[in-house]
């Protein structure tokens, strides 16, 4: 596993260079590549957004204790913004969920993104990401 992880975050280095942050985890809490110090603590909510639209939208999700508002509840794909600030201040936040990933359990990429980059540009993005490095093979 050490190898794969490696490579993805290599991989995430180039792929993902205009997200802000980006981190992989599986359901059990394995890290896989991050290029931020992650809060493990935050894994449990941040896998529950794929889950209940309402709790989701509720709850939000936390970075790094930044809170994300859900603005968009797509699974596989959930999505948001900062809020508080003028809009070009603002940090988005996508997750992805791999139903079976790379050891066979949940795997899930998280990225935030600073403007000019937007959703619609970089959801596309991490989607692809995720079905290429984090889907069992």
């Amino acid at each position: 596993m050490a190898n794969k992880s490696a490579a993805i975050e290599e991989a995430a280095k180039v792929d993902l260079k205009d997200a802000a942050k980006f981190v992989f985890f599986d359901e059990k809490g394995t890290i896989f590549a991050s290029n931020f110090k992650v809060n493990p603590a935050e894994f449990k909510a941040l896998s529950a957004v794929c889950g209940d639209r309402d709790d989701a939208i509720k709850h939000g999700m936390i970075i790094s204790g930044i809170r994300f508002e859900v603005h968009r509840h797509h699974p596989p794909l959930v999505y948001g913004r900062t809020m508080g600030g003028p809009p070009e201040t603002s940090e988005g936040c996508a997750i992805c969920k791999i139903e079976q990933g790379l050891d066979g359990v949940a795997a899930y990429g998280m990225i935030t993104y600073k403007m000019p980059n937007v959703s619609a540009r970089m959801v596309p993005i991490l989607q692809e990401f995720c079905t290429k490095h984090l889907t069992a093979a």
